[in-house]
């Protein structure tokens, strides 16, 4: 195997980045081709992008995707998008992971010169990147994990609700009747000309809600970039079926809109909002208990509600699991420096 460096997004390696993304059975839709792609476009300005594949004679068999960045005098690596995305870890073959992983952080220590500190954020529960990380001489100051809580599917949702006490069983059948009766629909956009108006629903939608209620909405969420951001990638994402874009309508009115992602293996709960003067209808509850349904019914074996220890979660039976992060020195001056005025900072916050 042998490494190499992109720090153009071509053509050719999104199309070999797909493919490897499709054959890697532990890859999510935040690192997919096509959300990086968007995210580039939307999000690269200022920064240099550091992509570090490894093939096996002609075929990628593993890609790390990175940008760097100016802090300062530091120069600063991060997950490629981790502004957006929840999960991030080496991209591989199945049967090549640990030599991908010992290729991809070899490659990163040749080039330290290169950056100063890696911020490394939301690598999976069980990945080997931390200590390839270590036996390449990249040292890992860990933070506290985050919790990302999930629910494990059953086979079946009648298997799911026997878990939960009786009260929300009877509960999450309740809201699921206004569905399954027509009181209020749920639809998928799938059409490519409408999703830019979708999501500026969507986008409304929450915006609205928040401010209705008078909690703080984070910022980014509140820009025109992060809205034009989610069009493009629905548009890129729904066709392949990674992304899902739902409303939930009574009569002709919508309101709800979720934004959520999935593929072969789990539901990501990202996203969304409703209407506050359709509060009665718990429409954010029907609409978590039909993403689980669904998910039992498409063979998926996890609901995944994504970084945070909101209570909300919990009362659906989702468990923690936890997502490791920290910041990444070499041996350097530098980057010792770096990583000091890091840990200064956090503790300033």
């Amino acid at each position: 195997m042998r490494a190499f460096v992109q720090e153009q997004l071509t053509a050719e390696l999104l199309a070999e980045w797909a493919t490897l993304h499709r054959s890697d059975p532990q890859a999510t839709p935040f690192s997919s081709a096509g959300w990086a792609d968007v995210w580039w476009r939307h999000w690269g300005d200022g920064a240099r992008l550091l992509v570090i594949g490894i093939r096996d004679e002609d075929t990628l068999v593993g890609l790390a995707p990175l940008v760097i960045r100016r802090t300062g005098p530091f120069r600063i690596a991060r997950p490629f998008g981790d502004n957006l995305a929840d999960y991030w870890d080496v991209l591989s073959r199945p049967e090549l992971r640990a030599p991908v992983a010992g290729a991809v952080t070899r490659e990163l220590a040749r080039r330290r010169s290169e950056w100063d500190v890696l911020v490394l954020k939301h690598l999976p529960p069980g990945s080997g990147t931390p200590a390839a990380l270590k036996a390449a001489g990249i040292a890992l100051r860990r933070r506290a994990a985050h919790p990302y809580p999930a629910i494990e599917l059953p086979g079946s949702f009648e298997a799911y609700l026997r878990r939960l006490p009786a009260g929300r069983r009877q509960n999450l059948r309740r809201h699921l009747r206004r569905l399954d009766d027509g009181e209020v629909s749920l639809r998928s956009v799938q059409d490519a000309g409408g999703l830019p108006e979708a999501i500026d629903r969507w986008h409304r939608i929450r915006v609205a809600q928040w401010d209705a209620m008078g909690k703080p909405l984070y910022t980014l969420h509140r820009e025109e970039r992060f809205r034009r951001f989610f069009q493009d990638l629905a548009v890129e994402l729904v066709p392949g079926g990674s992304c899902l874009v739902w409303e939930v309508q009574r009569g002709d009115d919508v309101v709800g809109s979720y934004v959520n992602f999935v593929d072969e293996r789990a539901f990501y709960y990202y996203l969304g909002g409703f209407d506050v003067g359709a509060a009665r209808l718990g429409i954010g509850k029907l609409v978590t208990a039909e993403g689980i349904r669904s998910s039992i019914a498409a063979g998926r074996r996890r609901y995944d509600f994504l970084e945070g220890a909101e209570a909300y979660k919990y009362w659906y039976g989702a468990e923690d699991r936890f997502s490791q992060f920290g910041l990444c020195t070499t041996r350097r001056l530098r980057s010792q420096v770096g990583s000091a005025v890091g840990r200064v900072l956090d503790r300033l916050r």
